[in-house]
């Protein structure tokens, strides 16, 4: 019997170590299909997350910012799905977490003009001001086709094929002009006339000029402005309608006409004189 009971102790030793390798491998399985779900689920709902914005974002943003929402969301979902399967597997992220807003506040630091570009060119994109091929004027001679729409930038190409880069924090700071948002423009026109001429005959001018140009709408109507009394002549001002894609055939063909019917009918433009007298002696 004495002999015998180093043996039943081994036999339990054996059992017992059986019986946590068992335990051990179901709790390791039952993780492992634990990650698996959260991974196919995970990856089920971004994906129908991606879809869902990408329909909506086609009907109410431009193609570029459309793209851009859906990255977004793309890349936010990874990383929250990345989250749950690290929790799940047991890992401590609470000194990665640390580790990464020391790191993240140093980048905010060094990546502040970044950062305000970033939320700055997600407020242009709610407002909806200009969209891929809009034609824009930001001021101080810079004019342009919008090229792409960034989150940090836009690029602006010029009509002499340049490319522009403007940070978005200037768009936000600054006035932006639309030229091209609305399916029809105006084409401001001002003239100054002598005195010596008759006010009704440049007006009849200019409304026969508007009436014959093809480029011209006849609705709305053009409109007529005598501006006032000026130091060399009469000002007047004349407007006319056309589509935005007609802009240069409509001003190149109105100002040539317009300068051919004056002279025709002997309307004279003014232009400043400046009378020089030499003293005698």
């Amino acid at each position: 019997m004495q002999g015998s009971a180093p043996v039943v102790r081994a036999l339990d030793n054996l059992n017992l170590r059986k019986s946590l390798d068992d335990l051990i491998t179901l709790e390791a399985l039952g993780t492992a299909l634990k990650l698996a779900g959260i991974l196919v689920l995970g990856l089920i709902v971004v994906r129908v997350a991606v879809a869902v914005t990408r329909r909506f974002s086609r009907k109410t943003l431009s193609p570029r910012t459309s793209e851009l929402l859906v990255k977004f969301v793309r890349y936010t979902g990874f990383f929250l799905v990345a989250v749950n399967l690290a929790n799940a597997a047991g890992l401590d992220l609470s000194a990665l977490l640390g580790a990464a807003g020391i790191a993240g506040i140093a980048i905010g630091f060094a990546a502040q003009t970044s950062i305000s570009n970033l939320i700055s060119g997600i407020f242009l994109l709610t407002e909806k001001a200009y969209a891929v091929g809009d034609v824009l004027d930001v001021g101080g001679g810079t004019v342009g086709v919008v090229d792409s729409i960034d989150m940090l930038s836009v690029k602006l190409k010029t009509f002499d094929n340049r490319l522009v880069r403007i940070p978005n924090e200037t768009l936000v700071k600054s006035n932006i002009t639309n030229v091209t948002r609305y399916p029809i423009r105006r084409l401001n026109i001002n003239i100054t006339i002598t005195y010596g001429d008759d006010i009704e005959k440049a007006r009849r001018i200019l409304l026969e000029t508007a009436d014959a140009n093809p480029w011209i709408l006849r609705s709305p109507n053009p409109i007529f402005i005598v501006e006032g009394f000026g130091e060399s002549g009469i000002n007047l001002f004349f407007g006319v309608w056309f589509t935005k894609d007609e802009f240069v055939d409509a001003k190149n063909s109105m100002y040539i006409e317009i300068k051919r019917r004056f002279d025709e009918e002997k309307v004279e433009f003014a232009f400043r004189t400046v009378t020089v007298y030499q003293k005698k002696g």
